[in-house]
C-alpha cells in the first residue's frame, strides 16, 4: 500500500509520516508534528521533597511512598507555580502538589500544596484524591476530591476545595452530596473533570464529569447547590471499550470524562472515553435558577473521531484541542466552523512524548519561561502519563513515563483548518447547520432518556462549609 492511501486511511491507524495528518483527510503539512510540543518537565518516577532523607527513609519503610504507585494526572498553573496531581493509592504520600526546582533520581521533586498537613486524609480533612484542579481568573484554585483510594475504594465523600493562591489558604469545602455523586440506579460514580466558570468571584459554576455513574454535575458557588444531569450523549459506547497506545491495549466502560469550556461561546465540550464522539452543551441555559433538565439540548455527534478522547481544552478563539488516544496526538477544530470530519486537523503527534494524554490547558505563560509572556499570546499545558501501563501495571521505571509538555497555540495552529478564524459571525448559521446534518434525533433522544431518567434529580441541598 502506498504512502498517500496510508494517508487518507482514518486517523486509528498509526502512519510512520507523522509531518502529515488531518483526523480524517490527511493531508501534508510543513510542521513538523512530532516535535510541535516541547518537554518541559519529565520523570521515569514521581518522588517528593520531605525534608530529609530520614524522613523520605521512613516514609518508604511505612508505606506512605512507593514511586510504583505514584502516577499524575493533571497539571495547570499560577504564575510561578506549577501545579501536578497525583491520584492516591497506598503509597502515594501527597494528592496535590506543585512542582520545585529539586531534582530526584526520577525527576523534579513534588512538595504537598499548601502543605504537609493537607497531604493527611485518613481523618477526610485533607486532600484524599486530587484527581483534577483548575485556576480561574479570580487567582482561586479549584480542586476536585474524588475522595477514592486505589481507584475505586470510598475513603471520604466527594468535596470541591477552593484556596486563595494569593494567600494558599483554604476559601471554601463543600462536601457533594450521596445522591448527586453517584449514580442511583447503578450505584456507580466516579468524579474525574472540571471545569470552572468564573462570570464573577461569587457567581461562579463548576461543571464535574461522573465517569463511571455517566453524568454532568454542575455546582453554583452562590449557593452550594448541585444539579446532577444524565443524557445518552454521558453515556459510554460498547464499540469503542478497546483502547490502544503504542501498541498496549486496555479495555474501559467510562463514560463522559474529559470537558473544557469555551470562553468564546460558553459551550461545554465533552465526550465518552470509550467513544468516538464529540458533544457540547451551551451553559446559558444553566444560568437560570429555574431551567428544566427536560429542555436542555445537548449536541454534537457520535463517530465524528477516529479515536477516543480524553484530554480538551479550548483557545480564547475558539479552537478546540483534544488528545487523541490510538494516535499519540493532539487534534483541533475551530468552533467558528461547522462540527464535521472535514473541519478536523492534528497539530502535534509523537508515539513517544504524547502516549495518552489526559490534561491539557490554555493559559497566558509557561513554566521555565522566566516571565509572563506577551498577554497576546496563548500557550498550551498538556500532561502525558502513559495510562496503559497504569491499568496493565507494566511500567520500565528506567524509561520516562510522564511529561508535561507546552507550546505556543498560534504555532499550534499554523497551517491547520483550526487557524480559520473567518466565520465567526456566522456561529448560529453554522451551529444550524451542524445540527440540522447531525442531530435531527438528539433532542427527541436526550427528552425521552432525561424523562426516564432526571425526574427527581434535581437537588439543592445547602452544603455547610468546613
Amino acid at each position: 500500500m502506498t504512502k498517500w492511501l496510508l494517508l487518507v486511511v482514518c486517523l486509528g491507524i498509526a502512519c510512520q509520516d507523522v509531518t502529515s495528518a488531518a483526523v480524517n483527510h490527511q493531508r501534508k503539512s510543513s510542521k513538523n508534528l512530532a516535535h510541535s510540543m516541547k518537554v518541559i518537565y519529565e520523570w521515569k518516577h514521581i518522588d517528593y521533597d520531605f525534608g530529609s532523607v530520614e524522613r523520605r527513609d521512613a516514609a518508604i519503610k511505612s508505606g506512605e511512598f512507593d514511586h510504583t504507585k505514584n502516577y499524575p494526572f493533571d497539571v495547570d498553573r499560577w504564575r510561578d507555580k506549577t501545579f501536578v496531581t497525583v491520584e492516591r493509592f497506598d503509597g502515594v504520600p501527597s494528592s496535590l502538589n506543585v512542582v520545585t526546582n529539586k531534582k530526584g533520581k526520577g525527576g523534579p521533586l513534588l512538595h504537598p500544596y499548601p502543605d504537609w498537613s493537607w497531604a493527611n486524609y485518613k481523618d477526610c480533612s485533607g486532600i484524599v484524591s486530587a484527581f483534577k484542579i483548575a485556576v480561574d481568573k479570580f487567582d482561586r484554585l479549584w480542586v476536585l476530591d474524588s475522595g477514592l483510594v486505589n481507584n475505586n475504594q470510598p475513603m471520604c465523600s466527594p468535596k470541591l476545595v477552593t484556596f486563595d493562591l494569593t494567600t494558599s489558604k483554604l476559601l471554601k469545602q463543600v462536601e457533594i452530596p450521596h445522591n448527586i455523586a453517584v449514580n442511583a440506579t447503578t450505584g456507580m460514580g466516579e468524579l474525574v473533570s472540571l471545569a470552572v466558570q468564573a462570570i464573577d468571584p461569587t457567581n461562579t459554576m463548576v461543571y464535574i464529569a461522573d465517569e463511571r455513574g455517566e453524568a454532568l454535575i454542575i455546582y453554583q458557588n452562590s449557593d452550594d447547590s448541585f444539579h446532577r444531569l444524565t443524557s445518552n450523549t454521558f453515556d459510554y459506547d460498547p464499540r469503542y471499550t478497546k483502547l490502544t497506545v503504542a501498541g498496549e491495549s486496555f479495555t474501559v466502560k467510562n463514560g463522559i470524562c474529559g470537558i473544557a469550556l469555551s470562553p468564546v461561546t460558553n459551550n461545554l465540550y465533552y465526550s465518552p472515553l470509550a467513544s468516538h464522539s464529540l458533544y457540547y452543551v451551551n451553559t446559558e441555559q444553566f444560568r437560570n435558577p429555574q431551567y428544566e433538565e427536560s429542555n436542555v439540548q445537548y449536541e454534537g455527534s457520535q463517530d465524528i473521531l477516529n479515536t477516543q478522547s480524553f484530554a480538551k481544552a479550548v483557545s480564547k478563539n475558539g479552537v478546540v484541542f483534544l488528545g487523541l488516544v490510538s494516535n499519540s496526538a493532539v487534534g483541533c477544530v475551530n468552533e467558528h466552523q461547522v462540527l464535521q470530519k472535514e473541519n478536523f486537523d492534528v497539530v502535534a503527534q509523537n508515539e513517544e512524548t504524547l502516549q495518552m494524554i489526559v490534561s491539557m490547558k490554555i493559559m497566558q505563560d509557561l513554566p521555565q519561561s522566566g516571565r509572563i509572556n506577551d498577554p497576546g499570546n496563548e500557550y498550551m499545558l498538556a500532561l502525558s502519563n502513559k495510562m496503559q501501563k497504569i491499568i496493565n501495571n507494566d511500567f520500565n521505571f528506567n524509561d520516562v513515563n510522564f511529561r508535561i509538555l507546552g507550546a505556543n497555540v498560534k504555532e499550534l495552529m499554523r497551517n491547520t483548518h483550526c487557524a480559520n478564524f473567518n466565520n465567526k459571525n456566522n456561529q448560529k448559521n453554522n451551529n444550524q447547520k451542524n445540527n440540522n446534518q447531525n442531530n435531527n434525533n438528539q433532542k427527541n433522544n436526550n427528552q425521552k432518556n432525561n424523562n426516564q431518567k432526571n425526574n427527581n434529580q434535581k437537588n439543592n441541598n445547602q452544603n455547610t462549609n468546613n
